[in-house]
């Protein structure tokens, strides 16, 4: 049995438009298979349930939630001495990583913080 962490984005789209803007959300799911069958049906429910969480406003515009797909899906593996992958996730398991890059040493040190900054997202395929 494997431990995977999947992350979906979704997006706030206008239901009349234009938007100037699209606000993108990154969720981390949590999700034990057997299989990749058995995973990808997992996250496909998750999906649609995303997709039929209904109506919401942005910016003070009726709109609605809108799943973009899966960004990542990654196993999860325990540190020693656990068993790599057959145990749940225990203290310390790394769940997912970001490699980002900032245009200057005071950008990186503001993101660490916590802070808005602008940066350019890696991603795993692109590395």
């Amino acid at each position: 049995m494997t431990w995977f962490v999947v992350s979906i984005a979704s997006t706030i789209e206008l239901l009349a438009p234009p938007q100037e803007e699209y606000p993108i959300y990154e969720d981390f799911y949590l999700f034990e298979a057997h299989s990749e069958v058995e995973l990808q049906k997992k996250i496909k429910s998750t999906m649609q349930i995303i997709d039929s969480a209904g109506d919401c406003t942005y910016q003070g515009s009726p709109a609605k939630q809108k799943c973009l797909g899966t960004r990542k899906v990654r196993s999860i593996y325990n540190p020693p001495p656990s068993d790599l992958d057959s145990s749940p996730p225990s203290d310390g398991t790394e769940l997912s990583h970001s490699f980002f890059i900032a245009s200057s040493l005071k950008d990186a040190e503001d993101f660490a913080q916590g802070k808005s900054v602008l940066l350019k997202c890696v991603d795993d395929s692109e590395e």
